[in-house]
């Protein structure tokens, strides 16, 4: 069975407003697929690195129509997967570029069920849709750290992936520092964390076993550090000068275990919201819009688009 609707994406890149609507269709392509009928998409950076980009080796041709997107939430309208039945609500990673309209920005979207787990009842759809993409990415950057108790910084830590990995780090029993602006103490400390770097913050942590640089400060870590063991960046363009044994690239396409980490964040969350923070809602039509709004400043929590 073929479900028509609308999807948003670009045929140019550019700013914002390269963003258009055009006709999608969708289909459970094979064994372990399901199509959702969605009820929120994610908004995150990464979907403008696609539109302006610097993402271009995952984009390919863009004459169809590129749909960006990571991450979503709807209802199962059609599936070959037995763990994702039509009727139940489900969250989902999306990997945009696997085929031109493989991201989430879409009425439907098909999802692969390894990237996928069913909604809880007591989440919400809007926060079920902000989890798949920095819970995936959170989870597999501890599970890659392995076996051990450390000293991890995370950099951004009040910030939406940051808020996943203090978390995460806590609960692989990390002894876990936070660096953030002043007045985030207790939301990182409600979270796990069990100190608070901040500008302001004289001493800390000379020389972590691990950093986590989820706010992209590169060269800025030799500022405030003398070394680390292990230094991880969220993008693989980043450059460290801080001196460090092991560079680790998180790389959520290449995630082990992706729809049991979205199932336990699922699980998480329910009782603890403000891993995500305040939701925005936008139209499709806002797409643009919603976009331009992740650079505002001091802005926190997640963006989304209601379809």
């Amino acid at each position: 069975m073929t479900f028509a609707g609308p999807c948003i994406g670009f045929r140019d890149y550019g700013g914002p407003e390269v963003l258009t609507e055009f006709d999608d269709e969708k289909s459970a392509s094979g064994p372990g697929r399901a199509v959702l009928r969605s009820a929120f998409s994610g908004v995150n950076p990464v979907d403008v690195s696609f539109r302006t980009g610097r993402m271009d080796a995952f984009v390919g041709d863009t004459a169809s129509g590129f749909v960006p997107g990571m991450e979503c939430a709807g209802e199962v309208v059609a599936s070959t997967a037995p763990g994702l039945p039509v009727g139940a609500v489900v969250n989902a990673l999306t990997l945009p570029g696997v085929t031109a309209h493989a991201g989430s920005y879409a009425a439907y979207v098909e999802v692969d069920a390894e990237r996928a787990a069913v909604v809880p009842a007591g989440l919400p759809a809007e926060a079920a849709a902000s989890i798949p993409l920095n819970g995936v990415t959170a989870s597999s950057i501890l599970q890659a750290l392995g076996p051990g108790s450390r000293t991890v910084v995370v950099t951004g830590a009040a910030g939406a992936l940051g808020r996943f990995l203090v978390v995460a780090s806590a609960a692989a029993g990390h002894r876990t520092v936070a660096l953030a602006r002043e007045g985030d103490d207790a939301l990182l400390r409600g979270l796990g964390a069990h100190q608070l770097l901040t500008d302001g913050t004289a001493g800390g942590v000379d020389e972590p076993d691990v950093i986590i640089d989820a706010a992209n400060l590169g060269a800025a870590l030799s500022e405030r550090f003398r070394s680390a063991e292990t230094v991880v960046r969220v993008r693989a363009d980043t450059e460290y000068p801080l001196p460090h044994r092991r560079l680790v690239t998180a790389n959520v396409r290449e995630a082990a275990g992706a729809a049991a980490h979205i199932a336990w964040w699922n699980a998480r969350i329910i009782d603890q919201p403000e891993v995500i923070g305040p939701i925005e809602c936008f139209g499709p039509g806002e797409a643009g819009r919603a976009q331009e709004r992740l650079s505002a400043s001091r802005r926190r929590g997640r963006i989304v688009l209601r379809w």
